[in-house]
């Protein structure tokens, strides 16, 4: 979306995100909260944490 600005230093493909700037590939947050999984302790990155900020568009 245009009128959103991107925020080059948060990186994001997370298309379904309102804050996500499809053409940038990144967020117009200022900020994002980083939050842990709920009950995985997998050591895994990917299954570790996601994005406390995430607003479904």
């Amino acid at each position: 979306m245009g009128w959103k600005n991107a925020n080059p230093n948060i990186r994001c493909n997370v298309s379904s995100c309102s804050y996500h700037c499809d053409d940038k590939q990144c967020c117009s947050l200022d900020s994002i909260d980083v939050k842990a999984c709920k009950d995985c302790h997998s050591g895994k990155a990917d299954q570790e944490s996601m994005c406390g900020s995430y607003k479904c568009k």
